[in-house]
């Protein structure tokens, strides 16, 4: 899975589209379940030092003053040593750029740009929390699986899968995993499961269910992704379900990578098909496409597809 990351994500181009609810327990005093339409996009290049990430909401009627959805985005754009970012709706301002004398992590800080930060590998088989943590989780993989966790057992079961049984701890935290890697797909993780042995906090588990694709290259890579979590106290819960389209190799031009770009979102419309809230002279805001729960959400996980 880390050489199947490093190579994937070297050059590369994607899209997640998804949803977030969230369950409130009554005390909470609001709606008892808050539902969050995003987008991701990833993009990088190696060769070019060159990095984006975006994490954008779809905003209705009911959580605005506005009449009409409308897409509030955090974007963050690296490309050697410039730095850029931009956060809100679609406007006519442009990105900001870091100053020379400014660290890079202060000006994402600055910025309020760290929710922008998921990496489409490491992710997968970390708490469910840590999803929307604005901390870099690149590198997890060893670090949860190689360095800092203990391995209890692991044995073949049923189709030739392996599940292991692991002991981490980290901080505070303190979790057994379950891992199940199946033989279907190159011994890739499809269930990843945390128990909290933290006695305080026995509510904190996170199950997450991973189902791969192979692309035309013939890599296998992560296409649904569907995660839940108790939060530390009380019975609220969060779920995630995610689904990645990936752009590789030469499905991306050169000139995709353009620093310079006044909206970087727009270079995703022709890979995608898929059209971006802007702001434009004369008319004003120009909204993108509607938001859709993808078909490959609303399935079954345990049943394939037709």
């Amino acid at each position: 899975m880390t050489v199947l990351r490093d190579e994937v994500l070297s050059r590369y181009a994607l899209m997640i589209t998804g949803e977030r609810q969230r369950a409130f327990v009554e005390s909470a005093n609001r709606p008892p379940l808050q539902i969050d339409r995003q987008y991701r996009l990833l993009a990088a290049s190696k060769k070019d030092d060159f990095l984006y990430q975006a994490f954008g909401r779809v905003i209705g009627p009911e959580q605005s003053s506005r009449t009409f959805d409308f897409q509030y985005w955090a974007e963050y754009l690296k490309c050697s040593n410039v730095h850029k970012a931009r956060v809100g709706p679609a406007a006519l301002r442009g990105y900001s750029i870091k100053p020379d004398n400014l660290p890079a992590k202060k000006f994402v800080e600055q910025a309020g740009v760290g929710a922008t930060r998921f990496d489409p590998f490491d992710e997968l088989v970390a708490h469910v929390l840590f999803w929307s943590n604005a901390e870099k989780q690149k590198g997890w993989i060893e670090y949860i699986f190689l360095h800092s966790s203990e391995l209890i057992s692991a044995e073949r079961i049923t189709q030739g899968d392996i599940k292991s049984k692991w002991r981490w701890k980290h901080h505070s935290l303190d979790f057994e995993i379950e891992l199940i890697q199946s033989k279907a797909v190159n011994f890739m993780p499809t269930k990843v499961k945390y128990t909290s042995k933290i006695p305080n906090m026995p509510g904190l588990f996170s199950e997450a269910t991973i189902t791969w694709k192979k692309h035309r290259t013939g890599k296998l890579l992560p296409h649904v992704v569907r995660g839940a979590t108790g939060a530390p106290f009380g019975p609220t819960q969060q779920h995630e379900h995610l689904l990645f389209e990936w752009r590789l190799g030469d499905e991306i031009d050169d000139d995709f990578f353009d620093n310079t770009s006044a909206d970087f979102r727009l270079q995703f419309t022709p890979l995608f098909e898929f059209y971006f809230d802007t702001y434009q002279k004369p008319g004003g805001l120009v909204t993108g496409t509607p938001w859709e729960l993808p078909e490959e959400l609303t399935r079954d996980p345990d049943k394939p597809a037709a």
